[in-house]
């Protein structure tokens, strides 16, 4: 009886792996190797564009705001994978990392930021001959590649409480002092 208490330590001991949602530097790392690490700069331009408040700031002061309002953006697009990708997301992450290495892993992520999934997947494959583009169209057909597209697919939806969540980042790193209500 004794032995079948101990059995779940020893298994935790033996290195059984557990499902865990993806940690958030494992997705940043498949984020950035996919060429998609732009994209919080990109929105915290347009962010500043339409919202009067940061708007009306000096140059100096919107220019300073690009960081924080990036940031906030790319931890809410990495959290959108993250909590897609569910409770296993650990595995999805890993299987992707593991494929981004090889040839044909980095023949689809050199296209990858600027296309569709479909046209990226003829761009990689175009380069790729014999092996690596069965490799290819293995990893394009399996799950973790499906659900990693779906998870960006869904897309981040832009915080209900940016105001909020922006207000203190904006005056420690700039020193630029709004109400958070005008961020919106």
């Amino acid at each position: 009886m004794r032995s079948l208490a101990l059995l779940p330590l020893l298994w935790g001991v033996a290195g059984v792996a557990q499902a865990a949602p993806a940690a958030d530097a494992d997705v940043a790392a498949v984020v950035k190797t996919l060429g998609l690490g732009t994209l919080g700069t990109t929105m915290a331009s347009l962010v500043i564009d339409t919202t009067p408040a940061l708007k009306a700031l000096p140059d100096p002061d919107q220019q300073c705001a690009q960081a924080p309002v990036r940031d906030l953006l790319d931890a809410q697009f990495r959290g959108s994978i993250i909590t897609g990708l569910g409770s296993d997301g650990d595995a999805v992450i890993a299987e992707w990392s593991r494929f981004l290495a090889t040839p044909a892993g980095k023949a689809l992520a050199s296209g990858f930021a600027n296309s569709t999934p479909e046209n990226t997947e003829a761009k990689a494959a175009a380069g790729l001959a014999g092996p690596d583009r069965a490799q290819l169209a293995a990893f394009i057909g399996s799950p973790a590649y499906r659900r990693l597209v779906a998870s960006f697919e869904s897309g981040p939806a832009m915080p209900e409480d940016l105001g909020a969540q922006l207000a203190k980042p904006l005056q420690d790193q700039c020193r630029i002092v709004l109400n958070p209500d005008d961020i919106s």
